[in-house]
């Protein structure tokens, strides 16, 4: 079997970057309409919320331009690139699970692919802080240092796993 190259959806990263956009816009008209009759509280928010959904935006726009595969499977591992706090390559040798995952954040659901390391610390270490801290939240949460979400890949989490355990299964791996 040859190397699996996944891409991000363009259709999902155009809603994205609209989205962003909105909300950038929103929150902006927000704090320029009547900045005294809002509580501090809400114009702290929406002084954080603009650059934040700024940042976001700009990232999705370059995901856009810069066309890039978020997953690539090859005989060297899995290699993740579906968002920003991707880890990179991860060997086989380094993977003792990949399975599909379910998240529920207030009322919505959303599908991961769950990849256990079985040394996590190694893939930290090669991280930014930021990036540190998003996969170490991802792992509090999930129980899984790298998650991939559903809504980052143009291809169904299942055929990743079974990609995966073909892989796995070659390498002799779990």
């Amino acid at each position: 079997m040859g190397p699996i190259v996944v891409y991000q959806s363009r259709g999902k990263l155009a809603t994205l970057l609209l989205g962003s956009f909105l909300l950038v816009v929103l929150c902006a008209l927000l704090l320029a309409r009547n900045p005294a009759s809002m509580s501090v509280r809400s114009t702290i928010a929406v002084a954080i919320a603009i650059p934040f959904f700024g940042t976001c935006g700009l990232f999705v726009l370059s995901r856009l331009l810069r066309r890039k595969p978020a997953i690539i499977i090859n005989n060297d591992g899995l290699t993740d690139q579906a968002s920003a706090a991707s880890v990179g390559l991860i060997r086989w040798s380094d993977i003792t699970e990949a399975r599909i995952i379910i998240l529920t954040f207030r009322s919505s659901r959303q599908k991961y692919l769950g990849v256990s390391l079985r040394n996590p610390n190694d893939y930290l270490a090669k991280c930014g802080p930021l990036a540190r801290a998003i996969l170490r939240k991802n792992a509090s949460l999930s129980g899984y240092v790298v998650n991939i979400p559903q809504a980052a890949v143009s291809v169904g989490l299942e055929v990743v796993v079974a990609h995966m355990e073909f892989y796995l299964q070659q390498r002799g791996g779990s």
